[in-house]
């Protein structure tokens, strides 16, 4: 009898449940039917569509957005280097962004450098492209490994970038998927290998503008990337706020290992690849 009265109590839980949820707001996403590391990953690429500082769990601010049509996700570019495409990467929310002009293209999940060896944060060009690259080892800190060697930590494409006194960072693959949204890497940023190779690199080209920033560096060069709940006195597409007066904040600086040159990659541009490269 208590195993009749319990399992009917159980129903009666998870049509409540249903009706609640049938009859509430849910955002698009790929997570809520999904399960393992799969919906970790697409939790994470979730959290970056929607301007939220990427974890890959489930926390208070992803239910928020998820289930509440209230809060609206939106970026406000003040002062674009270009009308075409260019990349942002937000250090502090470990997202990276391609806008068009000031208009958002795509967003995706990164992992970047630690603590101990951070990311640079600065306003930075693309300076090569290379499809399969090889990677140099940092200079016998790690050993070298050859394009289509499953070991390679690039993954299958690589974007160097120039940077005002640095040398050898890019932005490439992965062959470590669980570790993005972390601060994981020498200084380079990494994305899922399907992200770069289908929907970043192919639009791409040397000389893209690249902003490494944090939140407080980004809104001090005009780059703002909000996620707000609307009052009742809000219009629905939001009005650009006027942008606070910040002091903008110097680059990190970081010992950076001797310059490796890499070899035989196939490289869609005429520079040559010069990497400073981690695992």
């Amino acid at each position: 009898m208590k195993a009749i009265v319990s399992f009917a109590l159980l129903v009666c839980i998870l049509l409540t449940s249903n009706i609640a949820l049938a009859n509430g707001y849910v955002r698009q996403n790929s997570f809520l039917n999904a399960k393992g590391q799969d919906r970790v990953n697409e939790i994470k690429k979730f959290q970056a569509m929607n301007n939220i500082v990427v974890t890959g769990t489930f926390d208070s601010r992803t239910k928020d957005v998820l289930y509440n049509e209230d809060y609206t996700t939106y970026d406000v570019i003040k002062n674009p280097p270009t009308k075409g495409l260019w990349i942002v990467v937000n250090k502090t929310k470990k997202i990276l962004t391609v806008y068009n002009g000031t208009q958002v293209d795509v967003k995706f999940p990164v992992a970047l450098g630690t603590s101990a060896t951070p990311t640079p944060s600065a306003k930075a060009k693309i300076s090569n492209l290379a499809v399969n690259p090889a990677w140099g080892g940092m200079g016998g800190k790690y050993t070298p490994r050859a394009a289509n060697d499953p070991l390679n930590p690039l993954g299958e494409r690589w974007m160097g970038l120039s940077i005002p006194g640095f040398n050898g960072y890019g932005i490439h693959g992965t062959i470590r998927p669980r570790e993005i949204g972390m601060y994981v890497s020498n200084g380079c940023i990494r994305m899922f290998n399907y992200d770069i190779e289908n929907f970043v690199f192919p639009k791409m080209k040397s000389g893209t503008p690249v902003w490494l920033g944090t939140d407080a560096e980004l809104n001090s060069w005009g780059v703002y990337q909000y996620v707000d709940k609307l009052s009742n006195n809000q219009p629905a597409e939001p009005v650009a706020p006027v942008a606070p007066v910040e002091t903008p904040v110097k680059d990190p600086v970081v010992d950076v290992p001797s310059i490796i040159e890499t070899p035989e990659a196939k490289v869609e541009e005429t520079a040559p690849i010069t990497t400073n490269l981690e695992p």
